[in-house]
């Protein structure tokens, strides 16, 4: 299922994710933003720069219908970053954090 509105708040994920220790990725997520050659900074710091126009879609788990994922496409540099983000039961996560 998907939705064109953000199942979660861009400004509480912002303010969870603010700093390197409250940064949480999943190994696919880590893995893509070290093959961009980016550091845990460098992905707070792209994580703080969305805006709401970034928004592309809200789309549930493939395993798991109940769980939303919202996904944004943010440019930096040359390119365009396909950034997912949803809940578990320790809070936000960064799921997809790659090339578009």
């Amino acid at each position: 299922m998907e939705k064109r509105k953000p199942h979660y708040d861009l400004k509480t994920i912002q303010a969870t994710f603010c700093e390197v220790g409250t940064l949480r990725l999943t190994r696919t997520a880590t893995k893509c933003s070290e093959e961009l050659g980016m550091s845990r900074s460098d992905v707070v710091l792209c994580i703080q720069g969305i805006v709401s126009p970034h928004f592309y879609k809200s789309m549930t788990s493939h395993a798991d219908h109940r769980i939303w994922q919202d996904v944004y496409h943010v440019p930096h540099q040359a390119t365009v970053l396909y950034v997912k983000f949803t809940t578990d039961s320790a809070g936000y996560l960064l799921i997809s954090f790659k090339e578009r």
